[in-house]
């Protein structure tokens, strides 16, 4: 089966009024590894998820604004994965914006590498939305461009609420998508602001993303949410039960 994560972002709320009952909570989930955010910003990481039996199998940061303060803390908490979570929409719009995102992503691959660490990129919709470069997909073009040892995690809510057949880009690039970001909800755009709902009360075919990735990394993320903590429980429940 494949590795159940959840993003700590879903838990933003929590983490910030009661971080110790937030990770317990999560815990007693049973999940297998989780997925922090902003790692550079939060000393306080290793001990506390140490102190909770939970381990970072992957992680979101800044990595292009501060490579030296992310690879030191993806050290720190034995992250495998740090995936640059966001690009200006507006750079997406042309090819020397994402131009500069794939240049600085293989910048920092080597010294990643070195530290046993991979580098990658995780998408929202505007990836899928933005202009084609010569012919070829805003979200291709990029991936075209990058050095091959720079990973992909997919959120595959917000590639389906950018009009991307999910399957077709899991067939499409293989190996090289090694964690997905799995949420449902109505897919509206991003920007709308609009609440998740646990896995398999949405509008989301889930079965054949899932049916096609049993080796990768299965992140659950609520990116708004009514109940964090029962909705998240709920929707490692849904992935254990497949």
């Amino acid at each position: 089966m494949a590795t159940v994560s959840i993003q700590l972002y879903t838990l933003r709320d929590q983490l910030a009024s009661d971080r110790d009952a937030a990770l317990a909570a999560v815990a007693a989930m049973g999940v297998d590894e989780v997925e922090p955010f902003g790692i550079e910003n939060f000393d306080w990481l290793p001990e506390a998820l140490a102190a909770n039996g939970l381990k970072a199998g992957s992680a979101h940061a800044m990595l292009l604004a501060e490579p030296d303060a992310v690879l030191a803390a993806a050290k720190a908490l034995g992250i495998g994965t740090v995936f640059q979570p966001y690009w200006d929409p507006e750079k997406w719009q042309s090819e020397a914006g994402i131009r500069e995102l794939a240049d600085g992503l293989n910048t920092q691959v080597d010294r990643f590498v070195e530290a046993g660490i991979a580098v990658g990129y995780h998408n929202h919709d505007f990836e899928f939305t933005a202009p084609d470069v010569d012919g070829v997909p805003a979200y291709d073009f990029f991936v075209s461009l990058l050095d091959d040892r720079v990973v992909l995690e997919v959120d595959t809510y917000w590639a389906t609420a950018g009009g991307r057949n999910v399957p077709g880009l899991l067939a499409t690039y293989g190996d090289r998508i090694t964690h997905l970001h799995v949420k449902d909800g109505p897919l509206l755009p991003s920007r709308s602001g609009a609440t998740n709902v646990v896995l398999g009360n949405g509008s989301m075919e889930l079965a054949p993303i899932l049916d096609a990735s049993p080796n990768r990394t299965w992140v659950i993320e609520f990116d708004y949410a009514t109940d964090a903590v029962a909705e998240v429980a709920d929707s490692v429940a849904y992935l254990r039960a497949r």
